[in-house]
């Protein structure tokens, strides 16, 4: 029984750390701009397609593949979802419901892009992450070799983010922006750069969700819409869309939640116990588990 518990304990774990690196993204949007961005879940499909390009296709070694794909879709965010969408329509007084139609809308036009360009066909996911089919077994506990590839990458972005918002002059310029525009303008800061910045980590943060989350969904254009971009949103608001680091105890509650469901109960009320606990926080605790960084 305690085995069973802790190997669905692994499981879930992994996969709630998934959705909370795309809440932290989803976290990191709000604070700087107050507003949802319904498109935030391409910039995984996409994170995924452009390392499969340069690895797979074009032969690219792995780290150079990684941070072109990373680097390209933080470029997608400046370039486009603030240079275009943000800027075109708040620019023009615009409101948080017009934005929401127009990254709505822009999902929609990425997913369909993305099939024109790479088709509909999902692509198997080079085995970078070492082969399922030689796990780590621990005392009868199974471990993927991709479950701690995770757990690496999520611990290295949270010590990184957290010496970058507390440690460094910009950091600290993003938060103050994220805190009161007009106070930080008057501060000197470059409220413009903060936000384009802001929206480049954004983008940035949610590939690297993309490229860890391939393994399991395949490079497809599922990883563009539906339930993932669902539950990456409600670990947000369950750890607080103020706090990008409550957004990761947000995707852990989800992940282990549905796994144990998926045991206990079934996996038919694997998808609802997100609606379930995102229901339940917000009429709970809509402020979500922590406070304002």
């Amino acid at each position: 029984m305690l085995q069973m518990v802790l190997q669905n304990s692994i499981s879930g774990m992994a996969m709630g750390l998934l959705y909370g690196v795309i809440g932290i993204g989803v976290c990191l949007f709000w604070q700087t701009t107050g507003l949802i961005n319904f498109a935030h879940i391409s910039s995984a499909m996409l994170g995924a397609y452009f390392f499969y390009t340069f690895h797979v296709m074009w032969n690219l070694p792995i780290v150079i593949a990684f941070v072109l794909a990373v680097a390209l879709v933080a470029l997608y965010g400046i370039l486009i979802l603030r240079g275009v969408v943000y800027r075109q329509i708040m620019g023009r007084k615009g409101g948080r419901l017009e934005f929401i139609v127009a990254t709505m809308m822009l999902n929609i036009f990425l997913l369909n892009l993305t099939i024109v360009l790479w088709g509909g066909v999902p692509y198997p996911f080079p085995n970078i992450f070492g082969s399922p089919m030689n796990p780590l077994r621990i005392g009868g506990i199974t471990i993927q070799h991709h479950s701690l590839w995770v757990l690496g990458f999520t611990v290295a972005l949270v010590i990184g983010l957290n010496y970058f918002f507390k440690r460094t002059l910009t950091g600290k310029a993003l938060r103050a922006t994220a805190q009161n525009k007009d106070t930080a303008s008057l501060m000197g800061i470059g409220v413009e750069k903060m936000t384009a910045l802001s929206f480049a980590m954004s983008t940035g943060v949610t590939a690297i969700a993309g490229i860890l989350l391939a393994p399991i969904y395949f490079v497809s254009v599922e990883l563009g819409g539906g339930i993932i971009g669902i539950k990456g949103f409600a670990s947000a608001v369950i750890g607080g869309l103020t706090n990008p680091f409550g957004a990761l105890v947000g995707g852990l509650l989800i992940g282990l939640t549905e796994n144990f469901s998926v045991f206990y109960i079934s996996s038919s009320y694997r998808d609802v116990i997100t609606f379930v606990l995102l229901v339940f926080f917000l009429i709970a605790r809509p402020q979500g588990l922590f406070k304002k960084m």
